[in-house]
């Protein structure tokens, strides 16, 4: 730089400037400003840079606040290779912690010159315990590493500062980081000279005050020591205060500071300094007969040499008295003695700790968590933050004294969490320089906290409750649900959806244990230390809320494959997970949506996934956010194998409406999204002085969904229903509705519902013999409902129709029971099959059995332009459904072509349905069945029972006599003996063999995830006949009779083969050949289906293998061996069938004779 000053008219105007912002932003009233104000201004600059610094302007807080909307830096008198070099520095933190929001503060060249006071702006403005800047124009908060007390008040420079913007929108003003310390203008005004510090007492020698109750009330003591601890900033019941510590080689001294003008000593404090502090008055603590010495009006501090040892002491006298924070046996300096610290918590009783590190995140300013060095995890909710978190932005190093080392409190967090008690304290040793913002923490309206008091939560059941309000808030805020009804009031009003998802599980923490308010004052000063973080223990979860897009990974695993139907050409899986099926268990949460193509979504911000509630809920929970504790995860696969495996598949969610909980009502927030968001943009409404249009209806019939014709995207369906009454204006009331029920004189209007487009989203809702309520949105006509579509002769015969436009709404209604009209109740199917009604099309009820799919040749008689894009089903593949009446053991047949519409979902075994629209047909045989066409719905009215007892149990039968269709079939049998068996882990992503934690096609195949498979081939014999079956999984394991615990075991010895494979040649050597191995995991598998065990009475269920499967590995061969007397006989006898094995179950010998008299 150029040492001498630049002359001409930019010095001018430049001192002009500097003269007049002075003259206006520096001066009160009419105060007369010092003669050599501008000089000193001068010469304080000339310190930072060699010549005026004319790039520099001047700037008034005013404006700063006004026109700064990001955050910046000034750094006067900076060469730009220091600020290279600060900049440099900074990026080697920002490349060891990647953020998108990491930029380095861009530099500005602005001076700011004001007061630094603690008192905020405003008249009756009290002293909080916080640091501003203040010039006529205004007042900014401001941030300093260290307070010299003798600039409060002055006017001083800021050589480097920066300025941080909130990260709200909407938020007034920032706050100032001060880097460098700021230099006085004018001193402060000439204090009296504090009282002659050679009579101070030392913490020793005033402690034995405290004890003396004899001693003057109020006497006032100076004592000189030095800091060994400084609480942070408190406020309760509207007092603010902090405890500082002073002690010498034998005593701690605690010092309170509650006298408002006082409280700038916060920011002039240093651990392992020596101070002396005057005119100290004795106190005792509210509520506590705890005394303290108390820092008064008329009290100085006034920092002193370190005091010389008094005489010697020993160190376990010395920590008996006191135990310093910032001593060198507390701090974390390097990694090693850093893991030394923490593996020594053995026990519950968590350390006590000095740390200093880096903050590398802010992971949730209003909960107070924070990363510290990418390891460690900051939590200050147990402590209070009165600056607002100023200064905690990632990049700054911070100090945390007196914090509690919690290790692994939590599976969901670090494993290492320092926690913050009302002792301990959080200070900013150096500013962060990255671009940003702050999140200021809050108190007031603070859901975290208040979570925290009312249900008295220790950390780890804290750490969870954060982690669910995260996920919460990720799933719905802000497109589902805005934030103020995520928290709610806590003060007045209904608690938030947070809180009421929470609620009943942290009610349960707090009854586990004792809990207790806080004991504040005891937390800061009582020795031995007492808090809530002394003792601590690990939690698991008690249960998850997963986002819905990561459901669909979850319930595709190989392991949870339940039930299989397959035909020659595909392979039809369906996957079911309950919550007690995983730990933890998971919650399902979102926002219920109704879509066009008539189906239930649950939707969250990730995905929608469709839902089937059974039954039907009401049409009021559209929109509402709801959770769901109890519910089956289904997943429904179709692979084409002779199509180069093309899949197929569904994921969906059943629950009962009795299991939902509303957390969120969708009608009672005005703020949150509609839940009609697929619907048309409504046209401009003109205000009505009135209210809409409505009339209610009685359905009678449903269709099934059907494509519109001529679209390829797009559903209809219609109703058959009655008007009821006339229609009326909707204010008009409910109740001059119903009275009109029950007048004879009052025709039933017959009408046929047409539901197309968007309108189609009301098809779930509509059930036969139900009353509802269309409310004509916008239009007040009553004569709305008189108009006819144009094309309604082509689309019913039907002589009044009326199409439902689609911004129109429907209200379930509460009809009298029983209904005053007649009814149509479906058939049973025992009824169905005695039928002789020439009804075209017939509604029956039902217990789902058995389903299979049809091949294309069973198919043919459904055109293949019936079927729709992108369907679940492959075109000319239909559904056979096997319905049972449980009472009567009533058995019917149902040919559904599904390719048609929408996949009807729930259609499980064991689920009771509703199907409508179905023709009755007799076979050549003279057997009934029944088929669907184009209008046939399927509506599911209860899922499969959690066990298969009140299901339609096959009937007991013979191998010589059972039929050979794939109906479910039953019989008591024994094991003759195990052909063959195969146990291997195979990979969960391709199927192949997985080995020691590797897929065998590796490097191709990166799956790390293996699924346990068991197959094997048995010879059964029932009395009548011997058959070959087929068993999988849980069967291999009951055939063979093992131990759960030897079979886990087991499991894991193969792991490390991958796959282990033995054949035995049969007791009649029904295999030529066996395969013997020297490998001891193979002759153990050997032994164990070589037991005499083995061969026991069981119940069998089963049913008939697809003619593609192949009954023996080997070679079939139908001669066998006999043996009679000294003789063996060899003779072809026929093959025995094969079977597949559905269920093996053991059976008692008083119930094996019943079954066998029963079967006879």
């Amino acid at each position: 730089m150029v040492s001498e000053e630049p002359a001409g008219p930019q010095v001018a105007q430049w001192l002009e400037s500097s003269e007049k912002h002075v003259r206006d932003f520096l001066l009160e009233g009419d105060e007369t400003p010092p003669p050599d104000l501008r000089d000193r201004l001068i010469r304080c600059l000339r310190r930072h840079c060699q010549q005026l610094p004319l790039s520099y302007s001047f700037t008034p807080i005013s404006q700063l606040l006004s026109f700064q909307h990001s955050p910046c830096v000034s750094l006067l008198g900076w060469s730009t290779e220091r600020y290279q070099r600060w900049w440099q520095e900074q990026a080697e933190f920002k490349e060891a912690t990647p953020s998108p929001s990491n930029k380095l503060l861009p530099r500005v060249h602005l001076l700011l010159v004001g007061y630094i006071t603690d008192l905020p702006a405003g008249e009756g403005a009290k002293h909080d315990g916080n640091l501003y800047i203040r010039d006529r124009s205004g007042c900014i908060p401001c941030e300093v590493l260290h307070l010299d007390l003798s600039c409060l008040g002055s006017l001083v420079v800021l050589p480097c500062w920066s300025y941080i913007v909130p990260r709200c929108k909407g938020s007034v003003g920032g706050h100032l980081e001060i880097i460098s310390p700021p230099e006085p203008l004018i001193p402060c005004v000439v204090r009296e000279n504090p009282p002659d510090c050679a009579s101070a007492l030392t913490p020793y020698s005033a402690s034995a005050l405290l004890k003396d109750r004899l001693h003057p009330r109020n006497p006032h003591v100076t004592v000189t020591g030095r800091v060994s601890r400084v609480t942070s900033l408190l406020n309760i019941r509207h007092k603010t205060f902090f405890f500082f510590f002073l002690q010498d080689q034998r005593k701690c001294l605690q010092i309170i500071v509650q006298v408002p003008s006082r409280l700038s000593w916060f920011h002039a404090l240093s651990v392992g300094d020596t101070y002396t502090v005057t005119s100290l008055s004795i106190s005792s603590l509210r509520g506590s007969s705890h005394r303290v010495f108390a820092v008064t009006s008329s009290s100085c501090l006034i920092s002193s040499p370190e005091l010389p040892p008094s005489h010697p002491v020993s160190p376990g006298e010395e920590l008996s008295e006191c135990s310093p924070p910032g001593s060198a046996g507390h701090e974390m300096q390097e990694d090693r003695s850093y893991q030394e610290k923490v593996m020594g918590v053995g026990d519950k009783q968590a350390k006590t700790l000095t740390y200093q590190g880096s903050l590398t995140r802010v992971l949730d300013p209003q909960a107070g968590l924070y990363e510290l060095d990418g390891k460690v995890l900051l939590c200050t909710v147990y402590l209070q933050l009165l600056n607002g978190g100023r200064g905690l932005r990632e990049g700054a190093r911070v100090e945390v004294s007196d914090a509690h080392l919690q290790q692994s409190p939590s599976p969901l967090f670090p494993p290492i969490v320092l926690t913050c008690c009302l002792r301990s304290r959080v200070r900013v040793t150096q500013f962060s320089r990255h671009c940003t913002p702050l999140s200021p923490v809050s108190t007031a309206g603070n859901l975290h906290l208040h979570l925290l008091f009312r249900y008295h939560l220790r950390l780890p059941e804290y750490l969870w409750a954060c982690d669910i309000a995260v996920k919460l808030r990720e799933k719905l805020c802000p497109s589902l649900v805005k934030q103020r009804c995520l928290h709610g009031s806590f003060a007045s009003g209904p608690p938030g959806v947070t809180e009421k998802l929470l609620s009943e599980t942290l009610s349960s923490f707090s009854q586990l244990g004792l809990r207790h308010e806080r004991d504040l004052q005891g937390e800061i000063l009582k020795e031995p230390h007492e808090c809530p973080l002394r003792e601590y223990s690990s939690l698991s979860p008690p249960w998850s809320l997963p986002a819905l897009s990561l459901l669909q990974s979850v319930v595709s695993d190989a392991q949870y494959l339940q039930t299989e139907e397959s035909t020659r050409s595909l392979r039809w899986t369906h996957h079911s997970l309950q919550p007690q099926d995983l730990r933890p268990g998971l919650r399902l949460l979102g926002v219920l949506h109704s879509s066009s193509s008539g189906l239930l979504v649950l939707k969250d911000q990730t995905q929608s996934l469709p839902c089937l509630v059974l039954p039907r809920p009401p049409i009021a929970w559209i929109g509402c956010t709801i959770e769901v504790c109890r519910y089956w995860l289904l997943r429904e696969t179709i692979q084409d194998t002779e199509k180069e495996g093309k899949t197929n598949s569904v994921t969906y969610i059943q629950f009962l409406s009795s299991d939902a909980r509303i957390l969120h009502p969708s009608h009672g927030c005005q703020t949150c999204p509609p839940a009609t968001s697929h619907l048309p943009r409504p046209r401009k409404l003109p205000k009505l002085e009135g209210s809409f249009a409505s009339r209610l209806f009685l359905v009678k019939g449903v269709e099934g969904l059907v494509p519109i014709p001529g679209q390829e995207r797009g559903w209809q369906f219609q109703a058959q229903a009655v008007w009821l009454g006339a229609p009326q204006l909707l204010a008009e009331g409910e109740e001059e509705q119903r009275a009109s029920w029950d007048k004879d004189h009052r025709p039933l209007t017959k009408v046929m519902l047409f539901f197309c487009h968007s309108a189609a989203r009301w098809f779930h809702f509509l059930q036969p013999n139900r009353v509802y309520r269309l409310i004509a949105t916008g239009e007040p006509d009553l004569e709305i409902f008189q108009h006819q579509p144009e094309d309604s002769l082509q689309m019913s015969s039907c002589p009044a129709c009326f199409r439902i436009p689609c911004e129109w709404t429907l209200q379930d209604v509460e009809a009298p029971d029983p209904l005053p009209w007649p009814s149509e109740l479906a058939l049973t199917v025992g009824e169905t099959l005695k039928s002789s009604s020439s009804a075209s099309l017939l509604n029956i009820t039902g217990v789902v059995t058995h389903r299979t799919l049809c091949d294309s040749q069973n198919t043919r008689m459904f055109p293949a332009s019936s079927t729709v894009t992108g369907s679940f089903l492959p075109h000319g593949v239909s559904l056979k459904v096997t319905l049972a009446e449980l009472d009567s053991q009533a058995v019917v047949s149902v040919y559904m072509n599904q390719s048609r519409g929408p996949y009807s979902l729930g259609l499980l075994p064991g689920a009771t349905v509703l199907l409508q629209g179905l023709e009755r047909k007799i076979s050549g045989s003279g057997g009934v069945y029944l088929r669907s066409v184009s209008v046939t719905r399927v509506s599911v009215l209860s899922p499969p029972a959690e066990s298969n007892e009140c299901l339609l149990a096959p009937k007991f039968t013979l191998f010589s006599q059972m039929s050979s269709s794939q109906i479910p079939q039953r019989a008591v049998c024994s094991i003759v003996c195990v052909l063959n068996i195969t146990l291997a882990w195979v990979c969960a992503a391709c199927q192949d063999i997985f080995t020691a934690g590797n897929c065998s096609r590796s490097p191709s195949c990166t799956s790390r995830s293996g699924v346990f498979r068991a197959k094997a081939w048995v010879k059964v014999e029932d009395g009548s006949g011997e058959s070959s079956i087929q068993l999988q999984d849980e069967a291999v394991l009951a055939a063979l009779g093992v131990p759960q615990g030897l079979w886990e075991a087991l499991q894991v010895r193969v792991l490390s083969q991958g796959e282990v494979k033995v054949q035995n040649r049969g007791r009649n050597y029904e295999v030529p050949g066996e395969m013997r191995s020297e490998d001891p995991l193979s002759c153990y598998v050997t032994y164990l289906i070589s037991r005499p065990a083995v061969s026991r009475p069981l119940i069998l269920t089963f049913k008939g293998l697809a003619g593609s499967s192949r009954p023996l590995p080997a070679e079939p061969s139908h001669l066998r061996r006999f043996t009679r007397g000294e003789r063996d006989y060899m003779t072809h006898v026929p093959p025995p069938p094969t079977l597949i094995c559905l269920q093996l179950e053991e059976v008692e010998p008083r119930t094996l004779c019943h079954l066998i008299q029963e079967r006879n």
